[in-house]
């Protein structure tokens, strides 16, 4: 069976390829690889599926969701990989087809090709940073075997519910704790590629690409915050040098008025010609032009 829906019969002149063909490609099935389950029942490739019961079950170890790399340096996508946290299988519900390829096998019987296609809806709440998109999940055996025996709009709605998270899962287990999700090898990125590390985790180089839909500060916030702390202590240690200044200046104020007070009380005037004495001249005990005693009233005034 291959994964990527045909919905109508190939033709002889148009025919379908198989996967055993040289020259089969998968280009034909990309268009649909998904079937929205908002609207699988008004779509007519998938209209008919659904009401005859062509419904299917793919188990998994889990899908891949590509997203955008955020290394200036290697521009290619990084590969996320998708579990359940509860379990090694994800059970996903699907729609099968049957069509003529347009071609006759060896025993001149006409050629089929079965394909599928799988449902998807909203991306679960922890997952939607990641893609807005999600396979639709079945989260146990009787919601299995409901889907493959009696497959209907309802059903496909409340399997929708309970995949995006509308829905508490009937179990202890609480939504956010359902899924695990990490980065693996980016050779991913080639759909050829095979390895055994397929699935095992890379450690993510830079910023982790989920922390961009947090309300933690960012580190531009905290930047600020630690500049204007740095501006507030230098504006501080600015104030310090300022007063420390105006301290300087009033002291040296406050010694030359002092100075000036003890020159002005050193000056003295002759009592009898009014000579005034200043400078070395205060020193005089007798008046310069006059020769008259210095007085000591005089002196102490």
């Amino acid at each position: 069976m291959v994964w990527g829906l045909l919905p109508n019969n190939g033709t002889s002149q148009s025919p379908h390829l198989l996967p055993s063909d040289v020259k089969f490609t998968p280009s034909p099935h990309y268009i649909m690889f998904n079937a929205r389950s908002e609207t699988v029942d008004a779509k007519k490739s998938f209209h008919s599926l659904l009401r005859d019961g062509q419904s299917c079950i793919f188990a998994v170890d889990g899908y891949y969701e590509w997203t955008k790399s955020l290394s200036p340096i290697d521009k290619k996508k990084q590969p996320y990989f998708v579990k359940s946290s509860s379990s090694d299988t994800l059970l996903l519900a699907g729609l099968w087809s049957r069509v003529k390829t347009g071609r006759r096998n060896n025993n001149n019987q006409e050629e089929t090709i079965s394909t599928f296609t799988i449902l998807t809806t909203e991306a679960h709440p922890t997952l939607v940073w990641l893609h807005p998109r999600q396979p639709c999940i079945l989260n146990d055996s009787s919601a299995a075997r409901e889907w493959l025996q009696s497959p209907s709009r309802a059903l496909v709605d409340k399997i929708r519910s309970l995949s995006s998270g509308q829905q508490q899962q009937q179990n202890d287990i609480k939504n956010e704790d359902l899924w695990e999700c990490y980065p693996v090898t980016k050779k991913m990125n080639d759909a050829k590629y095979h390895g055994d590390d397929c699935t095992v985790a890379v450690k993510s180089k830079g910023r982790k690409l989920e922390s961009y839909f947090t309300t933690s500060p960012s580190p531009c916030k905290r930047k600020k915050i630690e500049v204007k702390e740095d501006y507030s202590e230098s504006t501080s240690q600015q104030d310090v040098e300022e007063k420390n200044v105006t301290t300087k200046c009033s002291q040296k104020d406050e010694s030359n008025a002092l100075l000036l007070t003890e020159t002005i009380n050193n000056e003295w005037s002759c009592h009898v010609c009014t000579f005034l004495h200043t400078k070395s001249k205060s020193q005089f005990l007798a008046c310069e032009m006059c020769g008259s005693e210095r007085e000591c009233t005089q002196d102490s005034a």
